[in-house]
């Protein structure tokens, strides 16, 4: 038998390759819009601090070493029993050159004691920049700049209730709801000791700190008062060479936790904020102001990489809107050749050049046809070419790569259906069917009888091998 070609097949790989080559289009549409939306999103995505987790944590991408900085605090808490029983040691960092930050066991809500005179004072600042107050208005029966000074520089409770009860707020709760907006925690941060007790984490302060700084002129002399705080207590003991803008907090609870807590910008030639907060543990000034020397110190080794980390972080800044802005562009090219697909003389075409590894896309289309009934008419200019090149980025690279794996993946089926077409039925040898002995057939040799036992038994051999088993012989009478 002839092995025949199946007449359908170029039919069905014409229509299997039209139908592989359109869906390119709509992947790479979806993939290039997926790519925009992370990139606006990242854009739009308000930066954050790790809140998963209470361990040490720092931004990874940043200037700050956190594993240098885990191995140190792991040691010194290991050193001086700070993780005993029913103690707290927490830390918080920020270098302000760059804002980046690091902590340790820094979400443990612990009693704030005097620190909240920090963002409420930053509370009466505001009205003073706003205008509403000055430094000699009278507030609760005396001037502005008593209360203020008196709470930041010597840490007056009375002075520090005198400025919540203007403010409207209560004697147990501090002002703690209004002072959320001087970081950039979510509320949901926040459990309830926070609202009701003032209790705080050195996370929160840290991050109030910062805007202390970042906006000093929004809170007017707060620093200048914070600076004439414990000249020789705190962080000013091991770091007298520095000016020190700091507030403590010392309070013993009822139930007996010891709190003692410290937070500070220290003015390193790049100032840092650091802030201690610590529970029941013991000779707390010389652990908060180890650390702060240490963390000082460390200020210092930074900023001698400040300079070559502030150019790989613009390199990176504009490689980063380069990307955005070539992503953008191809996503609107492919977005055009995907709503214009259905109309005639219409296509994408994507090139890329190996010399410099850029990616073109152009969407072209044919010139309109003249109209009819205008005879020498010029023909009408062709529309423009659309083109954009771009430097492969990660979504060129997955289109490119796509498109690559159909061409291989069509190949491959080609190759594969030539080889299996239909194959040669293969030819088995029969023997030639015997012809069956009747009774009107004359004997070749003595005549017997017409169902002898001979005769029977060659009927059965015939029977074995006859193609078609179920039609039996039948003799005639």
């Amino acid at each position: 038998m002839k092995n025949t070609k199946n007449p359908k097949k170029p039919l069905a790989l014409f229509l299997l390759f039209c139908l592989l080559a359109v869906s390119v289009l709509p992947v790479g549409t979806v993939y290039a819009e997926e790519a925009l939306s992370s990139v606006d999103a990242a854009e739009e995505a308000p930066a954050s601090d790790d809140t998963a987790t209470p361990q040490a944590a720092a931004d990874s991408s940043g200037i700050i070493d956190a594993d240098a900085l885990d191995a140190w605090i792991s040691d010194y808490v290991s050193a001086h029993s700070l993780g005993g029983n029913y103690q707290d040691f927490s830390v918080g960092f920020c270098y302000l050159a760059t804002g980046d930050t690091w902590y340790y066991n820094a979400d443990v809500f612990m009693y704030s004691a005097s620190l909240y005179k920090v963002p409420v004072s930053m509370l009466m600042a505001e009205r003073e920049a706003a205008g509403e107050l000055t430094q000699d208005s009278v507030v609760r029966g005396m001037p502005l700049s008593y209360w203020e000074s008196t709470a930041l520089i010597y840490s007056n409770n009375d002075s520090g209730h005198a400025m919540v009860d203007d403010l409207g707020g209560t004697y147990a709760g501090k002002c703690s709801d209004m002072t959320i907006r001087f970081t950039d925690l979510p509320e949901s941060y926040f459990h309830s000791d926070f609202f009701d007790s003032s209790y705080y984490t050195a996370r929160y302060m840290t991050q109030v700190m910062k805007t202390l700084y970042d906006r000093s002129e929004d809170f007017p002399h707060v620093i200048e008062y914070m600076l004439q705080a414990q000249p020789d207590e705190y962080f000013n003991r091991t770091l007298s060479q520095y000016e020190v803008a700091q507030k403590y907090g010392a309070y013993t609870e009822p139930n007996g936790n010891n709190n003692n807590h410290a937070t500070a910008i220290i003015y390193t030639p790049n100032p840092i904020v650091v802030t201690v907060m610590t529970r029941n543990v013991g000779d707390y000034q010389l652990r908060i102001s180890e650390v702060g020397a240490y963390l000082a110190d460390y200020a210092l080794s930074l900023d001698e990489k400040l300079s070559s980390w502030w150019e790989i972080s613009a390199a990176t800044d504009e490689a980063d809107a380069l990307a955005a802005a070539e992503a953008e562009a191809l996503a609107a090219i492919v977005a055009e050749a995907a709503g214009r697909s259905g109309e005639e003389g219409v296509g994408l075409t994507l090139a890329l050049n190996e010399d410099d590894l850029t990616l073109s896309a152009s969407v072209e289309a044919a010139p309109p046809a003249a109209p009819s009934g205008e005879a020498g008419g010029e023909a009408a200019d062709p529309a423009p070419e659309k083109t954009v090149e771009k430097k492969i980025s990660l979504g060129g690279i997955a289109v490119l790569l796509l498109v690559i794996l159909l061409l291989v993946l069509i190949i491959a089926l080609i190759l594969r259906l030539r080889r299996s077409g239909p194959a040669a039925p293969e030819a088995t040898p029969q023997e030639p069917p015997r012809r069956r002995q009747s009774s009107f057939d004359e004997p070749e040799s003595e005549a017997e009888p017409l169902f002898s036992p001979s005769s029977r038994e060659e009927k059965n051999r015939n029977d074995d091998r006859n193609p078609n088993p179920e039609r039996r012989y039948t003799p005639k009478h």
